[in-house]
């Protein structure tokens, strides 16, 4: 054997049945490699984003989701049932995985978390969830047909938003001055 391979990295030559060996073994990597580059978007979860607008104040907040089986047509906040409301088109049952910034909507009791309410299509539905300091990412299971998704926290984007930030400002100004000049009125 040593002589079969000292020949060959002399006459840089491939014995025949080396030769059929490379060859199939080469065929095989590159059938793998086809494969693998063809199943590879089809298995690939994308994750895309959303632009919900604030009803009140006009802003846009991303929110990213996955959905598999279907589409999202909408999403929308309700302020007055401090829930976002999602409008799907469902082919096959699926999953939605949605990631919320808590600055879009939170379920909170006091300091601490509190859970999400979800409805799909108004029914009550389980579902699995995950939380960091900024998001809650909700995993909900929905099947073929399914219209409407319904997250029902215990409050949605600023609740207060700029103008009454400057209605409190102006509020408190007046009072100083106010208080001002009773006090000159009264020393005079």
């Amino acid at each position: 054997m040593f002589n079969e391979v000292k020949q060959i990295s002399s006459k840089r030559e491939i014995p025949p049945n080396l030769d059929n060996s490379m060859r199939w073994m080469l065929y095989m990597i590159m059938t793998i490699l086809a494969i693998s580059l063809a199943l590879t978007p089809s298995l690939a979860q994308s994750t895309n984003t959303y632009n919900v607008v604030d009803p009140l104040s006009g802003n846009s907040y991303p929110v990213n989701y996955n959905l598999t089986g279907g589409s999202v047509k909408d999403m929308s906040l309700d302020t007055s049932s401090t829930s976002l409301v999602i409008s799907l088109q469902m082919a096959n049952d699926g999953n939605l995985t949605i990631t919320l910034p808590r600055t879009v909507i939170d379920a909170k009791a006091g300091a601490n978390d509190d859970q999400f309410f979800v409805l799909v299509d108004g029914a009550d539905t389980n579902f699995q969830e995950s939380k960091t300091n900024t998001d809650r990412t909700l995993s909900i299971p929905v099947i073929a047909g399914t219209e409407k998704v319904e997250i029902i926290g215990t409050q949605v984007v600023p609740e207060f938003g700029p103008v009454s930030y400057a209605i409190l400002i102006i509020s408190i100004i007046s009072i100083v001055v106010l208080t001002a000049k009773t006090r000159l009125r009264l020393k005079i």
